[in-house]
């Protein structure tokens, strides 16, 4: 995505610019926690059921505790098409460290399968973590998301969008709710991209098309009672998803009394906020920490958070 996402990578040599303070709205300060969790990490398990178009993998990463774990369902992005939830395992081992459970989760591509088949796998891992949470010791009254780019896309559309809306599987079980979302370079309105070589396989029709489409399939046009409080951040140069989307999403997001935060760096771009952007990862935690401590057992979740390292 890119001013209308026809530009695309090329260019991407402008998100390696790395700057100096960066521009926040509300966001507090993370220092340093020195004492993480060690975790263990049980990796693809198949969370689709037999009939499902193809099998849906995950990875999850489970902290070393005797307490009921907080619990992040991460969605990688890659334009709905691409990429593989190996992209969000440095962040899934950081929150690992921190005590919180990770759902790292694949799921189908467009242009084979159009939106909302995604949202319908997400809903499936959702339901995996209910059927498993007493297995795993999973506290579901303090699960959350975490997205980048079109994963970002994709949790902030689960935690808003009801089944119905979603045009949903048909389950028994109630699905259970997001307590908070991190999202980091999120394409909030997807009405802004007519014409764009990314949305449009994603959504099966251009804009002028199927304008309804474009606007059920924004998170921006779903804020309600609903949605969870938000912690969104964004590289001020990013031409792939343009700030604006963040902003303008943030700002809904207070126009409706959802509580948000926004952080923005000065100079980095879409591909150096996702590799480099350790401070707003660490931001991220910090949120996720305000907003689940008080729902759980007592744990030692804090309002710290490390000043993370961009990966290796």
């Amino acid at each position: 995505m890119l001013s209308k996402l026809r530009v695309g990578a090329c260019l991407s040599a402008l998100t390696l610019c790395i700057g100096c303070s960066p521009l926040h709205h509300t966001v507090t300060d993370p220092v340093e926690d020195t004492e993480p969790y060690r975790f263990k990490v049980i990796e693809q398990i198949v969370f689709s059921p037999d009939h499902w178009p193809q099998p849906l993998q995950a990875d999850l990463y489970l902290p070393y505790s005797s307490l009921h774990l907080p619990v992040v369902l991460m969605v990688h992005g890659g334009g709905w098409s691409g990429r593989d939830r190996s992209d969000m395992q440095s962040t899934a081992k950081k929150l690992a460290k921190h005590g919180y459970a990770v759902f790292n989760v694949s799921y189908r591509f467009a242009p084979e399968f159009t939106y909302p088949a995604q949202l319908h796998d997400l809903q499936l891992a959702l339901l995996w973590l209910q059927n498993n949470a007493q297995k795993y010791q999973l506290d579901m009254a303090r699960l959350n998301g975490w997205g980048y780019s079109s994963g970002a896309h994709l949790i902030a559309q689960l935690a808003s969008v009801s089944p119905g809306q979603a045009q949903s599987l048909v389950l028994s079980e109630e699905l259970p709710r997001l307590r908070a979302v991190v999202a980091g370079g999120i394409p909030a309105d997807l009405s802004q991209y007519s014409g764009s070589p990314i949305v449009t396989p994603f959504l099966g029709a251009d804009l002028h098309e199927n304008p309804d489409l474009y606007r059920q399939a924004s998170p921006i046009n779903h804020i309600s009672d609903r949605t969870p409080p938000t912690f969104l951040y964004h590289g001020k140069y990013d031409f792939l998803v343009e700030k604006e989307q963040s902003i303008n999403y943030y700002q809904s997001l207070l126009d409706k009394g959802i509580a948000a935060e926004l952080y923005l760096h000065p100079l980095w771009g879409h591909f150096a906020m996702f590799l480099l952007g350790g401070g707003a990862e660490s931001k991220g935690l910090v949120f996720l920490n305000q907003h689940n401590i008080e729902a759980g057992e007592s744990s030692s979740l804090s309002t710290r958070s490390v000043s993370f390292k961009p990966p290796e």
